[in-house]
């Protein structure tokens, strides 16, 4: 029992007590006067009133534990139904405890099962990161056998055009040597005439000393006849240099000759595609944007190729969803035509779509930044065609932080001067202007339409029409906020906030 409970048993022995001492003085006072009551006997009217005191002080007592004590006042209204929620709670009690300590057993049999999991997953992440770490150094000693492969491509073909000037000119030599060595025989072989018919001179004896000296001079007119004649294959061994490398800018002059055919005829074969397109309606129109991706900086070669193999997805989508088909042989709806580029050495290569994709992710990585990638299209497309495109690259910089104004003007909301329009023409004006001029990168979705840089969504518009309607002064100001913080590349979204025009003004 609490000492409150004490207290109140206490007060209620005190007060029964004296309510009974108070009834015994009236009972005996009554006695005493011999009253009667309802026409009762004086003893009966004292037995009477003894007995309603006495009841008096029970329901006294037990309305005072009621007002007093809360938990007597529970036990007289409840305590039938309280007995039998305590048998139920402790029936349930007990399920209960038969169930934590199930609980226990699975939760000791899965914090073993964690354990196990969290070594396995340990082991799994140090397998990963060995595994991160070879695909990295896969990835390097690709890129550098790459760049081995591409510098051995251009020394062989290097090689090869030397090796076929080596030849001809090894040709060449060869034919002048020819032509030497029997030029050498054939001087030989006059010289040893000489040599015979100057033994049968000295033979004959002084009588031919002056013919001796003739053919000694004319010995010297063959060896300035030999010397004239090496001058001569001299010059014509420049000579047939000179035709070489007349003969070499001849090739280049019909490799370049074959190479505008080539581009004559696929240009024939594009106007004969385009004269079959004038007679199908437009997919997709020249400059529209397919779609866009940003990548932030950092991200690996695997991961940037990815999102460029996503983009070009995206883009087939979009170009399906306008009626561009794919054609014989290929996958996408879109592609990126082949390019012709002249090397400094005058040489024309084409770069295919894998080489170019490989550029553009040559490109980002060696950015170092945040960009964002566009697919555009080259040209109209006819329903039923491909679609060339062409990626570009755009840094994205932040352009706006979350609650940065964008622009604010005046509202007149005076019926006549309808300000919806004025809401309208605010928003596609200068709030259009003002993001593409601080770095937004506009969407051309379709061509001849002017291009979007944000959204809005109808509630928010709804509501701002609403205030513009139920304005109560003549002008207000409408100021426009990023929603979020936008990058170049992200829809910019607006919120719009409403001012007096003079506490704006003020501001």
């Amino acid at each position: 029992m609490t000492a409150t409970m004490l207290a109140v048993s206490v007060l209620l022995v005190l007060f029964g007590g004296a309510l009974a001492y108070a009834g015994d003085i009236i009972g005996r006072r009554l006695g005493k006067q011999r009253l009667s009551l309802f026409g009762i006997r004086p003893r009966h009217t004292a037995t009477l009133i003894t007995t309603l005191m006495g009841s008096l002080i029970v329901a006294l007592t037990v309305i005072g534990m009621t007002i007093v004590n809360e938990s007597f006042r529970v036990w007289i209204t409840r305590g039938d139904q309280i007995l039998a929620e305590l048998r139920q709670n402790e029936a349930r009690l007990k399920e209960l405890q038969a169930r934590n300590a199930a609980l226990q057993a699975d939760n000791a049999r899965l914090s073993r099962e964690q354990a196990r999991l969290s070594q396995q997953l340990r082991q799994l992440q140090a397998e990963y990161q060995a595994q991160l770490r070879q695909v990295q150094a896969l990835e390097a000693s690709l890129d550098a056998a790459e760049a081995r492969l591409r510098q051995n491509r251009q020394q062989l073909a290097q090689a090869s055009q030397q090796l076929n000037q080596l030849r001809k000119q090894r040709a060449h030599l060869e034919s002048q040597i020819a032509d030497a060595h029997a030029t050498i025989q054939s001087l030989q072989a006059f010289q040893q005439r000489l040599r015979e018919q100057n033994d049968l001179f000295a033979e004959q004896g002084a009588a031919l000393a002056s013919e001796n000296a003739r053919l000694d001079r004319e010995n010297r007119q063959l060896r300035e006849e030999g010397e004239r004649l090496r001058t001569q294959n001299q010059q014509l061994a420049d000579q047939n240099r000179q035709l070489e490398s007349q003969n070499r800018l001849l090739l280049d002059r019909a490799t370049e000759l074959r190479l505008q055919l080539n581009a004559l005829e696929r240009a024939t074969r594009e106007l004969a595609q385009l004269a079959d397109i004038r007679l199908k309606p437009i997919a997709v129109q020249i400059g529209e944007e397919l779609a866009r991706i940003a990548i932030p900086a950092g991200w690996s070669e695997v991961r940037v190729r990815q999102a460029l193999q996503d983009l070009l997805q995206q883009a087939d989508q979009a170009a399906r969803t306008r009626g561009a088909t794919p054609t014989a042989g290929q996958t996408r709806a879109v592609f990126i035509p082949e390019k012709r580029v002249r090397l400094a050495t005058g040489e024309q290569i084409e770069i295919s779509e894998n080489e170019s994709l490989e550029a553009v992710l040559q490109n980002i990585r060696a950015s170092g930044e945040s960009v964002v990638v566009l697919a555009l299209a080259l040209t109209n497309t006819a329903q039923g065609e491909p679609v060339p495109i062409e990626l570009r690259l755009y840094r994205n910089r932040k352009v706006y932080e979350a609650g940065e104004e964008i622009a604010r003007t005046t509202i007149d909301c005076r019926l006549e001067r309808n300000p919806i329009a004025q809401v309208l023409t605010f928003l596609q004006g200068e709030v259009r202007a003002r993001a593409i001029e601080a770095g937004i990168l506009p969407r051309q979705e379709r061509a001849g339409s002017p291009p979007t840089v944000g959204e809005t969504s109808p509630e928010a518009l709804l509501k701002l029409i609403e205030q513009a309607r139920q304005c109560r002064t003549e002008r207000v100001w409408l100021i426009v906020r990023a929603a979020r913080t936008t990058y170049a590349g992200d829809t910019l979204e607006l919120r719009f906030e409403t001012l007096p025009y003079r506490a704006a003004g003020r501001s």
